[in-house]
């Protein structure tokens, strides 16, 4: 997928997600592909360059949605709807797909599956784990004996090149976007991983590439990733952005393993979630430090890992994430990405303005706004940007995110005053109104709650 096609695809994401909010529905992901088949009695019916976007509706179930971009004479793109297949099976569709659809009951998930296996199909998915569980790999006896045995396959690799680590806690890494966050660190080669070494006291990352053997063949080989050092415990703590940007907070890792670039490390993790397994994010250090928090600002993002349900190997960052960090904030002359220096600021800037924290969330969708009766999944909602964007704005912008959301408040209570609604209940018709930011919003509850009152007074009709 190239740069525009992931620009097009965030665009449509978007679009669709803002106009199905009125709706009351929600988006889970948003597909393109470049070929998707459909296979029938009456022979196969072929969608080329189609978005699909499973959205959850107000009954809680799942509809798949098949739509194109079309351009007109003037060149202006629109989003149409050719095809939908709701929860039983059905597809309702344009006069073109009916003579192959009819009488069908089609599953949106094996169709995934089906089209998923054909390489090439599926270019880009963006999802929104918040509205779907994320499908978590079974514990069974089966995977445990795979992983032990290749755990011991990296053992032996590790011994015939004078190395005997005693290996314990290995895990595959199967974020296939590691290379390009670190090009340097990752590279030529077919798979990675984690474990740790009982002989060195550390954690290592491995790496599995392809070795001339003595008799002349190539065979698959373990080795440990030499541009990375291996290091104890330590105590500088990161600033770890979620892979969705709905939650930074503030943690201190259970180690952090200097690479072969200044300005890049690998956090080890512990995330309970995941059956207390161990995980690695990447860090970016900031060239900039001295501050009241720590000596240098550490930003971190997620890796996909071994056991995660990361579909097709892509990783766990959404991708308006990865397209926001690596294409659209730029990057500094290091390579590290503006986005990066941006959050750490920003969240320097809300730990100070709290007294300083110890780990734990510095934003989220619960967390407070001070003076305020906001959270900040208010505040993202009321103004159209995630809530680490609200992060990042807080060390650029001269007002801060207290003064805006009080600024904010006020007009909510105003508008609920002047609609004879309380706060609490027109905060809820606020959230479900379209628009780009809070005037926008504001002004469609407006006439959404006018509508309502006049349809069950009997006026307007």
């Amino acid at each position: 997928m190239d740069k525009e096609e992931a620009k097009r695809l965030v665009e449509v994401d978007e679009s669709v997600r803002q106009s199905i909010t009125e709706n009351e529905k929600q988006l889970v992901e948003t597909r393109f592909y470049k070929e998707f088949v459909i296979n029938t009695e009456k022979g196969p019916l072929v969608l080329n360059d189609v978005y699909i976007t499973v959205e959850r509706n107000k009954e809680n179930d799942m509809e798949y949605h098949f739509r194109w971009v079309q351009e007109n004479e003037d060149g202006e793109a629109t989003l149409e709807e050719k095809l939908m297949i709701d929860k039983d099976g059905k597809a309702f569709s344009i006069e073109a797909f009916e003579d192959f659809l009819q009488d069908l009951t089609l599953d949106g998930e094996i169709l995934f599956e089906e089209n998923d296996k054909e390489k090439g199909r599926l270019a880009g998915i963006t999802r929104d784990d918040k509205n779907r569980n994320k499908p978590v790999e079974a514990k069974t006896e089966k995977k445990q004996e795979q992983s032990k045995e290749e755990e011991k396959k990296v053992d032996e690799d590790l011994k015939k090149q004078g190395k005997d680590l005693k290996l314990t806690n290995f895990r595959k890494i199967t974020d296939k976007h590691l290379e390009e966050r670190m090009p340097e660190v990752f590279n030529n080669s077919i798979e990675y991983a984690m474990a740790y070494s009982e002989t060195l006291g550390s954690f290592v990352i491995l790496q599995k590439s392809y070795q001339m053997s003595e008799d002349g063949k190539m065979v698959e080989t373990w080795e440990q990733n030499e541009n990375i050092e291996t290091a104890g415990t330590n105590y500088k703590p990161i600033i770890s952005v979620n892979e969705n940007g709905d939650r930074v907070e503030q943690k201190v890792p259970l180690a952090l393993l200097r690479t072969s670039e200044d300005n890049k490390e690998i956090a080890v993790t512990l995330n309970a979630k995941d059956y207390g397994e161990l995980d690695i994010e990447t860090v970016d250090v900031m060239p900039c430090g001295n501050d009241t928090i720590h000596e240098q600002k550490r930003v971190a993002r997620p890796v996909g890992m071994q056991g995660e349900g990361n579909l097709q190997g892509d990783g766990v960052e959404s991708l308006k994430q990865r397209y926001d960090f690596d294409y659209d904030s730029g990057k500094d002359q290091n390579g590290t990405p503006n986005k990066a220096h941006a959050i750490a600021h920003g969240a320097t800037e809300l730990m100070e303005e709290g007294g300083g924290r110890e780990n734990g969330v510095i934003a989220d969708e619960d967390t407070e706004i001070p003076g305020t009766s906001l959270t900040y999944g208010d505040l993202a909602k009321f103004t159209g940007v995630t809530i680490q964007e609200l992060v990042e704005h807080e060390g650029e912008a001269e007002v801060s995110i207290m003064d805006r959301a009080q600024e904010i408040e006020e007009k909510i209570k105003e508008a609920a005053k002047e609609n004879k609604m309380t706060v609490e209940g027109y905060k809820k018709e606020l959230i479900k109104a379209p628009g780009k930011n809070i005037e926008e919003k504001i002004e469609n509850a407006n006439e959404a709650i006018l509508g309502q009152y006049m349809g069950s007074s009997g006026r307007g009709r």
